[in-house]
C-alpha cells in the first residue's frame, strides 16, 4: 500500500496526526495511512485518565492545553460525535506551603494572559466548590471550571472515524514495523502484513520508539517508566439540577448524533483534584461507579528496559500509599471499597517537553513522543502543528523549535 504520511500507532497522537493530515490532503493522490499493531487505543493513551486542564507551567503547553479543551467542548456541537467530554471543573490544591502558592499564584497569571478560564481560591471557595474537602483555613489552590476529562478509547475511536471520513485508511492488526531506509531517507514500513511505502513515516509508538529508533542507529533521550493507578468506588454524587423540559415543537427536528450523549451527563461526586501538596490526582469516572487515584510526578517510578516487560499485576504498595492521603483531603472515601488497579507505560524525556518532530539524520521520518502522560491536553495541536510540519505549510500550532529533538544535541 502507497501512502503520503504513513502514521504508525493509533493512540491519541497517531488519531490526532492522521485526522489533521486528511484535512490537508487528496484521498486519491495524496493517501494518508494510519497502522497500528493492536486495536486502536490499545495502548498507553487508552488506559489513561484523561485529565483536560490547562494548569501548565510551560506558557507553550498551557496554550495547546486551551486549545484542546476548544476542541473536546465542541465536539459535540460541531460533528456530531462524542469524546465523552465531561465538564466536571478542576481544583488544584497547593496546600499552605508559601512558596507552592506563590508559584500557582505565577502560573495562573500567566494563564490568565492567555485567556484561560482560571482563578485562585482560598479554603472557603475550595470547601464550596468541592464539598467535604478537608482543607487548612490558609491552604490555597486554583480552579478552571471548563476543566474534565474525555474517555480516552472513545476520544481515539472519534479521532479516527473523523480521518477516515476525510480519506484517511487505518489497519489493525499490523504488527513488527521496520522503517524502510533507502539512499539515506525513509520511503515506508516493513510489517507484518507486508510493506507499506510512503515518503513520510511517522512514528506514534510510545513506549516503543526508542527502540524503533535505536535499529535504524539513531539515539533518542527517551525513557519508560512504569505507573500504576488505584481504583476506589465513588461516593454517591450529589442530586443533580432539575432542568425544565421544553418541548418546542422542532426536537425531532435534531439530528440523533447531535442529541446530547448520555455519558456526559452522568454526575460525577466531586471535580477533578490535582493534589499538589500530596502529589495524588482523584478523577470519578462514573461509567464504572469509580473513582481513579494515581501519582502527580513521575518520582519513584521504575524504569523499563524494553516495554513488554511490563508488569501487569498491581500490588498493594500504591493502595497502601494513596488511600491515606485520599481519605484525609476527602473523609467520604474511607468507608469506600478498594477496586483494584491497573499499570501503564509512560514516556519520558529529560526534562519532560515532548519530542514532535523531524529526525534529521533520516529525512522523511517523523517522530511524536515523551509525553508523561499528558497525550490527550496536547493531542490537538500536535496533530495540527506536525500535519503543518510535513506538508512544508506555515507551523502555527506548535512552536518547532520547543519540542525539537535537536534540543538535545
Amino acid at each position: 500500500m502507497n501512502a503520503k504520511i504513513l502514521i504508525v500507532g493509533g493512540g491519541a497522537m497517531g488519531t490526532s496526526v492522521a485526522l489533521s493530515a486528511a484535512k490537508r490532503c487528496d484521498p486519491l493522490s495524496e493517501p494518508v495511512v494510519l497502522i497500528e499493531k493492536g486495536s486502536l487505543g490499545s495502548g498507553s493513551s487508552g488506559r489513561t485518565g484523561a485529565v483536560i486542564h490547562q494548569g501548565y507551567r510551560e506558557r507553550a503547553l498551557a496554550g495547546m492545553a486551551r486549545d484542546a479543551l476548544k476542541v473536546y467542548a465542541g465536539m459535540h456541537s460541531t460533528v456530531g460525535r462524542s469524546v465523552g467530554y465531561r465538564k466536571t471543573g478542576v481544583l488544584v490544591v497547593a496546600g499552605s506551603d508559601k512558596e507552592a502558592i506563590e508559584g500557582l499564584a505565577k502560573d495562573v497569571a500567566m494563564q490568565r494572559e492567555l485567556a484561560i478560564n482560571v482563578q485562585l481560591v482560598g479554603a472557603t471557595e475550595m470547601r464550596r466548590l468541592c464539598p467535604g474537602i478537608e482543607i487548612a483555613d490558609d491552604a490555597m489552590g486554583s480552579y478552571e471550571p471548563d476543566g474534565g476529562y474525555i474517555e480516552p478509547r472513545q476520544a481515539i475511536e472519534t479521532f479516527a472515524a473523523l480521518a477516515r471520513a476525510q480519506g484517511a485508511t487505518t489497519r489493525t492488526g499490523v504488527d513488527k514495523p521496520k522503517v524502510i531506509v533507502e539512499g539515506g531517507r525513509a520511503v515506508g514500513v516493513s510489517t507484518s502484513e507486508g510493506e507499506f511505502q510512503a515518503p513520510n513515516v511517522v512514528l506514534a509508538t510510545g513506549p516503543w520508539t526508542k527502540e524503533i529508533l535505536r535499529e535504524l542507529g539513531v539515539e533518542v533521550p527517551l525513557r519508560v517508566v512504569r505507573s500504576e493507578e488505584h481504583f476506589v468506588e465513588m461516593p454517591d454524587p450529589p442530586a443533580p439540577e432539575e432542568t425544565p423540559h421544553q418541548d418546542d415543537g422542532h426536537a425531532d427536528d435534531i439530528e440523533t448524533r447531535f442529541r446530547p450523549d448520555p455519558l456526559e451527563l452522568r454526575p460525577v461526586a466531586h471535580p477533578v483534584i490535582l493534589d499538589r501538596s500530596n502529589d495524588l490526582l482523584v478523577r470519578c469516572e462514573p461509567r464504572q461507579r469509580r473513582t481513579r487515584l494515581g501519582r502527580i510526578g513521575i518520582e519513584g517510578l521504575v524504569e523499563l528496559e524494553r516495554p513488554e516487560a511490563l508488569e501487569e499485576s498491581v500490588g498493594d504498595e500504591l493502595r497502601a500509599w494513596a488511600r491515606p492521603r485520599l481519605n484525609g483531603r476527602m473523609p467520604v472515601y474511607r468507608d469506600m471499597k478498594d477496586l483494584g488497579g491497573q499499570a501503564a507505560w509512560i514516556t519520558l524525556t529529560p526534562d519532560e517537553i515532548p519530542i514532535v518532530g523531524p529526525v534529521k539524520e533520516i529525512p522523511g521520518l517523523y517522530v511524536v513522543a515523551g509525553f508523561t502522560g499528558n497525550d490527550f491536553q496536547l493531542a490537538p495541536s500536535i496533530g495540527e502543528g506536525l500535519s503543518q510540519m510535513i506538508l512544508e505549510q506555515p507551523v502555527s500550532a506548535i512552536d518547532p523549535a520547543f519540542f525539537s529533538l535537536d534540543r538535545f544535541a
